[in-house]
C-alpha cells in the first residue's frame, strides 16, 4: 500500500507518474534528470509504483558488459471505467481503459415515447454488460454517465432529454448503483469542452463558448479556469430559449415557441425530408452529407440559421467569449459556417475589442469521453497514492 502521509511524497509520487505516462521518461535516470531527486528517492518512488501496478517494469538485455536497462512504462489498464453517452437516438455504453481506449461497445435505441422505468432497464442492462467486457485485472473504478438536456449532477438525476421528453428525473445513481461501482453524472457538452481544452497552454488565459447545433442545441462555457457550472450539470440550454413569435409550436421540453422548434434537427427533419426524401435524420450520418448540401436554400435552414446566428452574437454580447467552437451537423456546411463568422465579425458592440476567434469543431466523441473519464481517473490514481486517502482526490475531481 501507498503510504499518504507525506503531501510532499504524495507529489513527488504523482510528478514520477505523470512523468512516465506522458513518454518524458521510460527510465530512472531520465527521472532524476526531470525532477532533480537523489537516485534513492526516485528509486523507492517508483518501486511503489510498480508495487501498486500502476508502473510496470522490464529488464532490457544489452550488449556487452554493464548492467541491463530496466524501462518504465505506464499500465493503462490499471484501472477502467464504464463510459456511458447519447448519440443520436441510441444510449452507447463503452469499456474504457485509462489510455482511452474503448475495449468493447454496446449500443441501444430506445423509443421515443420510452419512460423511467424502460429507460432504467436499457441502462442497466448496457452497463451491465459493458462491465462484464473488461479484460482480467482491469479494475473498473466507475460508471460514467455524460448526458443530454437537464441535469441534477449533484443528486445523479437525469432530469430532461428531448430525445426522451417522457424520461424525467430519473435517479441514475440508483438506476446503476446495483453494480457496486461509483456513479458519475456529467452534462455532455460540458465534458466535450473539457476534452477539446485538455492540454491547450491558453487553457487558462482565455474563455470559450461551446456552442452545438444538431438534434437539439446547446452550449457550454470556459472562463477563469472553470466550466460554468459544470457541477450541478445545467447551463445555458438555449435550445428552450423563447423565441417570442407567437406561433405555438410545442417544444419537446413541454413549453412553446422555443429556438428547438424552428432550429433543431427533431423539429427540421420533416421540411429537409420534404426536398430531400432520403437524407438520415441522425446528426452523425446528416453531418456529412450537410457539408455538400445547399442548405441554405432551404427556406426553413435558412430561417433556422438566421435565429441560431442571433442568438450567437447575443451570447457573444453576453458572455464576451475570446472563443467560439461550433460544432454539430449544421456548422459543417460552408455555407452556414460562414454566416456565423461574417455576424460575429459585424457585431457593433465587439469591434473596440479583441476579435473573437470562430472555429468549426472537429467531429467525433473522443473529446467527450476524455473530458468525462480523465478526471475519473486522476482521481482513482491519486486515492491509490494517498493509500486509499480520498478525500483531496474527490476534491481535485469536482474542481475540474
Amino acid at each position: 500500500m501507498l503510504s499518504g502521509s507525506e503531501t510532499q511524497r504524495t507529489r513527488d509520487l504523482r510528478a514520477v507518474l505523470e512523468l512516465v505516462r506522458t513518454g518524458k521518461a521510460t527510465t530512472r535516470g531520465e527521472i532524476i534528470e526531470h525532477l532533480n531527486l537523489r537516485s534513492t528517492t526516485v528509486s523507492e518512488l517508483v518501486g511503489e509504483m510498480v508495487e501498486a501496478d500502476l508502473l510496470r517494469e522490464s529488464i532490457v538485455k544489452q550488449r556487452g558488459r554493464g548492467r541491463p536497462a530496466a524501462f518504465l512504462t505506464y499500465n493503462t489498464q490499471r484501472f477502467g471505467v464504464v463510459f456511458m453517452q447519447v448519440a443520436s437516438r441510441s444510449i452507447v455504453a463503452k469499456s474504457v481503459d485509462m489510455a482511452g481506449r474503448v475495449v468493447a461497445e454496446v449500443q441501444a435505441a430506445p423509443p421515443a415515447e420510452t419512460g423511467n422505468e424502460e429507460m432504467a432497464a436499457a441502462l442497466r442492462r448496457l452497463a451491465a454488460e459493458a462491465l462484464g467486457r473488461f479484460p482480467a485485472g482491469v479494475e473498473v473504478v466507475a460508471v460514467v454517465c455524460s448526458f443530454s438536456g437537464l441535469l441534477d449532477a449533484p443528486r445523479k438525476l437525469w432530469c430532461f432529454s428531448s430525445r426522451w421528453p417522457n424520461v424525467s428525473n430519473l435517479d441514475v445513481g440508483e438506476v446503476l448503483g446495483s453494480l457496486g461501482k461509483d456513479v458519475v453524472l456529467v452534462r455532455n457538452l460540458d465534458a466535450e469542452l473539457a476534452g477539446r481544452l485538455a492540454n491547450t497552454e491558453k487553457r487558462r488565459e482565455e474563455s470559450v463558448l461551446l456552442l452545438h447545433w444538431g438534434y437539439g442545441i446547446g452550449a457550454a462555457y470556459y472562463t477563469e479556469g472553470a466550466i460554468v457550472n459544470r457541477l450541478r450539470g445545467r447551463f445555458c440550454e438555449i435550445g428552450h430559449w423563447s423565441l417570442g413569435n407567437m406561433r405555438g409550436a410545442k417544444c419537446t421540453c413541454g413549453n412553446t415557441d422555443c429556438l428547438e422548434t424552428v432550429a433543431a434537427l427533431w423539429s427540421l427533419g420533416p421540411k429537409i425530408r420534404s426536398v430531400y426524401p432520403d437524407i438520415p435524420l441522425d446528426e452523425d450520418a446528416f453531418g456529412p452529407m450537410a457539408e455538400r448540401m445547399k442548405l441554405v436554400d432551404v427556406p426553413s435552414i435558412a430561417e433556422a440559421t438566421r435565429e441560431v446566428v442571433r442568438l450567437t452574437g447575443n451570447l457573444s454580447r453576453l458572455l464576451f467569449p475570446d472563443r467560439i467552437i461550433l460544432t454539430g451537423p449544421f456548422v459543417r456546411n460552408p455555407d452556414i459556417f460562414h454566416r456565423f463568422v461574417v455576424a460575429l465579425e459585424a457585431a457593433p458592440v465587439l469591434r473596440g475589442l479583441d476579435r473573437t476567434i470562430v472555429t468549426s469543431g472537429e467531429q467525433g466523441s473522443g473529446h467527450e469521453l476524455s473530458g468525462a473519464v480523465e478526471p475519473v481517473f486522476e482521481a482513482a490514481c491519486d486515492k491509490l497514492l494517498r493509500g486509499g486517502d480520498e478525500s483531496e482526490a474527490v476534491l481535485r475531481l469536482d474542481a475540474r
